[in-house]
């Protein structure tokens, strides 16, 4: 039961709503239907043949043919107000059934002579076209697609619905004339005293056939809306299918299953009829209801007063959801005009309304103020023309709606509106993905951007670059959390300048408590950040000279040290206290002494590096932290600042020049804080005033020893060449077997007057740290070349060659080969003479570079070669690209060379790397001759040192040359290798 029940809920369930109430209609029609069936054919053998069967025979007929004539005469009509596919064809085909039954009618057995004799087959003839011509026709119309009722059908040309009209009428006429004129054609469909033969049985099975196809077509349209009502047409055709069943059982044509057979088809033409043309006819009254009671929900679902007025504005109906808002009750108003019912400008603007509508066939917008029992009430009007016949005069529908509330809001929006445009700050709104969409007038003034050209940007076009990433990050952290945020941007004006932006920016949500927007409130404090940078200045920095005071001088101390410490690196600290200040104060006064020291503070900030601080103590004491700075460097510094202060400095109409003491000390030797290093600065510079001012000390004895060493010779060197303190020596280089000269080597002395001899290994660093080596360098370079120029012209060989060795800072310096064609030029030296050392750190020394300078020095035609070869890092390649002319092996090679396995496997490497690469080698420091013969069974070109003559002055070395050929035994001349 429980099975049975839920098929039954599935099968509703698969029935469209619009069939599921009328489903009860056929099914109780089948139920009739099949008891009357069962019943007829329970009782038919006792119910004798029908008496004045003829009679009730043509009553049934004439019943079916004027139902059938009904359906051509609705539908027909129908089809010209409503065109409709379905109820056309249907209409045709039933107008040919009812020409067809009216001949069955007339050709019964019993009736006159109908054309030709009447008889029972004849009758049966137009009866079956009859039943094929309905059932074909039910089953078209249940196949097509049965639009709505109001549905919009495409137009049709009025001839189009004679066509089928047509085709049925020329149908039933060739039936007509075939059934008449030539029975003779068709089968035998039945005989007097056995009753039906087996073609009519078919042909009535044939008919059931195709209504049980029309049956299961409107079954599967009860699953779709339809525009008919499905479930009666379904009924008619069950109806159809009963009837034919009782004409298959017949045995005569006066019997009980004959006439039953008419009864079923009479109430099968009517259960169509109502299925299909009284649902026709009545589906527009009901659509019409519908619409009204549609109407009238809407009507009463508007929250607006509604009023139907003529053209002279007389209220001819009134709809008002409350009463309390018409000026007067609704009965009152109708048949009263509204210059009787509103107040006059109200009544003008109503009328305006109305003539407006007219003229437009609508108005809107209008507005009227109406005093009610709460107060003054605002209502906006619309209206429109009723459509209305020709003839008839014009009404109106005027929409009145209650606007209070909006024209208020509206007021306060406009308030606010106008706060926000006119608010000094910055006020923008954006999306959630921070596109514009709004902002205020002062954001053009802050920014340079239109309005036009700000919506729909990110405000990313005013980053300055400057605002950090941090704080971005924390913005969107706290705007996608829902929270606010303050904060300070650095943007740009669209013209490029930077200001400071303080910023309040804070998520927008809706009613659901989801964020719509943000909200950006932004003010300009760039001068109160300029303010509190003056401040801050004030606080930490001199008023005077805009250094650096004492706590924010040790603040930086404090954190240089902390870098020196951390590096292993050294400080300096140096304090200064300028010699005889006050004398500058007591004798031009104070505003002098104060542009005095403005004019040393300049200076000496000038004077230092980036990473050094410079501070102002008070009065005319200054103080110096100079980071990775040593002993030697400090004394540099404090050399250079007391030549600053040295220079006259021009205040006003003054020319002031002034000395000053200084101390210095050294991190961490002298203290690892810097209130220690301070004091012991500041107590050495006591010492530096003690013994005499205008000089500077350090605070550890052997330190400033040292330094004082240090400056003792970059002093003396500077004046050096001027009091030709310097000479050049020169040292011989000899051919393996010591019997060429091929070459001397320029070697740089000092012989100071008080100091002495200073050794080259002393004053050559001093030279190169102080500067001096250019000039030096020079002078060297123009000594030997005249030198060697001077020797050629006293016969020496042609191909010697006069070796000087250049220093870094003379081979980085762009002057260098104008330098050396200066030289050759000035003295006449060939320039395949002059051969120039350089180390292996110069020629590695940003070896591109150097290899240009290689370049244009061996387009001039002057030898290279490379000095102390072995000690440094070279790189193959790019010595191969040097095309140096000689390898110089540095002395610690040599020195061990016929003892040490190790230095001959160096020097055998060198000796084959050079001649693989075609270039001479030469050993220096050579004193012994187990040196000289090692090096001359390894391979060796040339050799120099000890061995045969130490460094000579130019005279000793002339004499030197002088002995040695006489000892081999030729003349310079012939000691000379052939070009």
């Amino acid at each position: 039961m429980d099975r049975g029940t839920e098929r039954v809920r599935f099968g509703l369930q698969q029935v469209h709503p619009q069939h599921r109430d009328s489903l009860g209609q056929p099914l109780a029609v089948l139920v009739i239907l099949l008891a009357g069936v069962l019943l007829t054919t329970q009782f038919a053998a006792a119910i004798p043949p029908v008496a004045g069967y003829l009679a009730w025979h043509m009553l049934l007929e004439t019943t079916a043919i004027a139902v059938a004539v009904l359906v051509f005469a609705v539908g027909w009509s129908t089809h010209g107000l409503h065109p409709q596919r379905n109820i056309l064809l249907l209409a045709c085909g039933f107008l040919g059934v009812a020409i067809l039954d009216f001949s069955h009618m007339l050709s019964f057995q019993g009736m006159p002579d109908y054309v030709t004799p009447s008889g029972v087959e004849k009758a049966i003839h137009f009866w079956l076209v009859a039943r094929y011509l309905a059932a074909l026709a039910l089953l078209l119309v249940a196949w097509l697609p049965w639009p709505p009722v109001g549905a919009e059908q495409r137009p049709r040309a009025e001839r189009h619905r004679f066509v089928p009209l047509l085709g049925v009428l020329l149908g039933v006429a060739l039936m007509h004339w075939l059934f008449l004129y030539r029975p003779q054609w068709l089968p035998a469909t039945f005989v007097a005293g056995q009753g039906l033969t087996p073609f009519k049985l078919w042909a009535e099975y044939g008919v059931i056939g195709v209504h049980l196809l029309t049956v299961a077509v409107l079954l599967a349209r009860l699953r779709q809306a339809s525009g008919c009502n499905v479930a009666q047409l379904l009924a008619a055709v069950l109806a159809m299918i009963f009837s034919e069943l009782f004409f298959t059982r017949y045995a005569s044509a006066t019997d009980v299953f004959n006439l039953m057979g008419h009864v079923y088809k009479v109430l099968a033409y009517l259960l169509l009829y109502r299925a299909v043309f009284v649902e026709m006819i009545t589906a527009p009254y009901g659509a019409l209801s519908d619409a009204r009671r549609h109407s009238q929900a809407i009507l009463e679902a508007i929250p607006d007063l509604l009023f139907e007025l003529d053209r002279d504005g007389r209220y001819l109906q009134v709809h008002a959801p409350r009463n309390e808002q018409l000026a007067a009750g609704a009965d009152a108003l109708l048949g009263r005009t509204v210059y009787e019912v509103l107040p006059l400008e109200a009544a003008r603007t109503c009328m305006a309304a109305l003539q407006e509508a007219q003229a437009n066939g609508h108005a809107s917008g209008q507005q009227i103020q109406l005093p009610l029992a709460d107060g003054i009430h605002c209502f906006e009007l619309s209206v429109s023309v009723m459509r209305q016949d020709h003839d008839r005069a014009p009404r109106f529908v005027m929409l009145s709606r209650d606007v209070t509330a909006r024209t208020r809001d509206q007021a306060t929006l406009r308030k606010l509106s106008q706060a926000v445009e006119q608010s000094a700050s910055t006020i923008v709104i954006t999306d959630l993905d921070a596109r514009i969409e709004y902002a205020n007038q002062a954001f053009t003034r802050a920014t340079g951007y239109s309005l036009e050209e700000a919506i729909g940007k990110n405000p990313k076009l005013l980053h300055s670059g400057k605002t950090p990433q941090s704080t971005y990050e924390d913005m969107w952290q706290h705007l996608t959390s829902g929270r606010a945020w303050r904060g300070e941007f650095v943007n740009q004006r669209k013209d490029g300048s930077e200001y400071t932006e303080s910023v309040l920016i804070s998520p927008v949500f809706d009613d659901a408590g989801q964020p719509t927007h943000y909200l950006a409130i932004k003010e300009d404090i760039t001068q109160r950040k300029l303010d509190e940078q003056r401040i801050e200045r004030l606080a930490h920095f001199d008023a005077l000279t805009d250094l650096p005071n004492r706590k924010l001088f040790a603040s930086r101390c404090e954190q240089a040290l902390g870098l020196s410490e951390r590096s292993h690196q050294p400080l300096a600290v140096l304090y200064m206290d300028l010699d005889h200040f006050k004398h500058i104060n007591d004798s031009l006064g104070y505003r002098v002494g104060d542009a005095f020291l403005v004019e040393v503070a300049q200076r000496l900030k000038a004077a230092l590096r980036d990473e050094d601080t410079l501070s102002r103590q008070g009065g005319d004491e200054f103080v110096f932290v100079l980071p990775y700075t040593d002993a030697k460097g400090a004394a540099h510094a404090a050399e250079r600042l007391k030549a600053l202060l040295a220079s006259p400095c021009e205040v006003g109409e003054h020319s002031l020049a002034i000395n000053a003491s200084i101390g210095i000390a050294v991190f961490p030797e002298d203290g690892r804080d810097f209130d220690t290093l301070s004091q012991r600065a500041d107590i050495a510079m006591h010492r530096a005033k003690q013994e005499g001012r205008n000089g500077y000390r350090f605070f550890t004895t052997e330190m400033q020893r040292q330094s004082a060493r240090i400056l003792q010779l970059e002093s003396a060197l500077r004046q050096a060449l001027d009091r030709h303190e310097l000479h050049l020596c020169f040292q011989p280089q000899v051919s393996i077997d010591g019997q060429r000269l091929v070459g001397a080597e320029a070697l740089l002395r000092w012989t100071h007057p008080q100091l002495g001899v200073i050794s080259p290994a002393e004053f050559i660093p001093v030279a190169e740290g102080s500067g001096q080596i250019l000039q030096v360098g020079e002078w060297v370079l123009r000594s030997a070349a005249r030198q060697m120029k001077h020797w050629l012209e006293q016969g020496y060989p042609p191909t010697m060659t006069m070796a000087v060795n250049l220093s870094l800072a003379q081979f980085r310096h762009p002057g260098l080969v104008e330098l050396v064609v200066d030289v050759l030029q000035e003295t006449g030296l060939p320039a395949h003479c002059l051969e120039l050392e350089l180390t292996e750190s110069v020629a590695m020394y940003h070896p591109a570079a150097a290899i240009e300078v290689v370049r244009r020095l061996r387009t001039l035609g002057v030898l290279l070669s490379i000095d102390d070869f072995g000690t440094g890092y070279s790189s193959l390649s790019y010595l191969k690209q040097f095309e140096v002319h000689k390898l110089k092996i540095d002395q610690s090679f040599v020195q061990h060379i016929n003892q040490d396995g190790h230095d001959q496997s160096i020097v055998r490497a060198i000796l084959g790397m050079a001649s693989s690469l075609g270039m001479l080698t030469i050993a220096e420091g050579v004193e012994t001759a187990a040196q000289r013969d090692e090096l001359e069974r390894l391979g060796c070109n040339e050799v120099q040192g000890y061995l045969f003559s130490k460094p000579l002055p130019a005279a000793e070395f002339e004499a030197f040359v002088r002995q040695h050929l006489q000892q081999v035994g030729k003349c310079p001349v012939l000691a000379a290798t052939p070009a």
